[in-house]
C-alpha cells in the first residue's frame, strides 16, 4: 500500500497536466512560476559566486597544513553545495508556496469545483483569520521539523561514501515528505480539519505524501521550466490525491 501510494502520488503529475491542459489553468502558472524561478536562480548565482572564495578560505585557514590539497577545497566545495541545495528546498516551500498561498488556494479551489464538482465553503472573515492562524502554525511545524531532520541528515555526508548516499536519500525523503503534506493541505484546510486532524491524515496517507513530494522535488531538479512549473503542478497534484483519499474514507 505504501509503495503504491507513492507511486500514485507521482502519477498525479501526469493527472495535474491533464486537468491544466483540458481546463486552461496556465495563467495560474505565471506569477508563482516567475518568483520560484528568480528566487532559486538568486541563491544558486549568489553560490555560485561565493563557494570559491569560501571554500578557499576554509581550506588555508581551518584545515591542517599537511592536509591543505585542491582535492580538500573541491570536498569543501561539494560540501556547500550540498548544503545550499538542502537549505533552498527547506525553504521553498515556505517562501513561495505561503507567498502565493491565496493564488495557488485558489487554484486548489477551482482544481476541486472542475475535477469533482465540488463547491466552496462560504467566505467567512472570521474563518479567514482561523485559517491564517492555522496555517502560520502548520507550516511553522513543518519547518521547524523538516530543518531538524534534515539538518542531522546532512551531518552523515562527513561519512566516507555510504554517508554521503544515505544522506541524499534521507534528505530527498524528509523534504518530498513535508513538501508533499503541504500541497494536500489546502483541500484540507477547506474541509476546517484540524491541525491534529491534517497530521493524522498526513501520518494515515505517507505513500501517497510522500509520492507528491517526490514529484514537487524531482521538479525543482529540472532548471527553468521545473523551477516554473513546481508551484502550480504540485498544488494541483496534491488536490487531486488528497480529494481521492477524502472520497475514499
Amino acid at each position: 500500500m505504501f509503495i503504491t501510494g507513492i507511486f500514485k502520488g507521482l502519477a498525479a503529475y501526469f493527472r495535474a497536466h491533464r486537468v491544466i491542459f483540458k481546463h486552461r489553468l496556465w495563467p495560474y502558472l505565471i506569477l508563482p512560476g516567475v518568483l520560484s524561478v528568480l528566487y532559486i536562480g538568486l541563491l544558486l548565482s549568489l553560490g555560485g559566486g561565493w563557494f570559491d572564495d569560501i571554500s578557499a578560505y576554509v581550506n588555508t585557514h581551518w584545515i591542517p597544513e599537511a592536509l591543505q590539497h585542491s582535492a580538500t577545497r573541491i570536498i569543501t566545495q561539494i560540501l556547500l553545495w550540498l548544503l545550499l541545495l538542502v537549505l533552498i528546498f527547506i525553504s521553498y516551500k515556505h517562501v513561495i508556496l505561503i507567498l502565493f498561498a491565496p493564488i495557488l488556494g485558489s487554484l486548489s479551489e477551482r482544481t476541486e469545483k472542475l475535477v469533482y464538482g465540488e463547491d466552496p465553503p462560504d467566505f467567512s472573515t472570521t474563518q479567514l483569520f482561523r485559517d491564517l492562524r492555522r496555517g502560520v502554525y502548520i507550516n511553522a511545524r513543518g519547518l521547524t521539523l523538516s530543518t531538524t531532520f534534515s539538518a542531522g541528515a546532512w551531518l552523515l555526508v562527513f561519512v566516507p561514501i555510504a554517508g554521503a548516499i544515505a544522506s541524499t536519500i534521507l534528505i530527498f525523503c524528509i523534504q518530498s515528505y513535508y513538501g508533499g503534506s503541504g500541497l494536500i493541505d489546502y483541500a484540507l484546510e477547506r474541509r476546517r480539519f484540524s491541525v491534529r486532524q491534517s497530521v493524522d491524515f498526513v501520518k494515515q496517507n505517507r505513500g501517497y505524501v510522500l509520492g507528491i513530494g517526490a514529484g514537487f522535488v524531482l521538479l525543482l531538479f529540472i532548471p527553468i521550466i521545473g523551477w516554473f512549473a513546481a508551484p502550480t503542478y504540485g498544488t494541483i497534484a496534491g488536490t487531486l490525491i488528497a480529494m481521492d483519499r477524502l472520497q475514499q474514507t
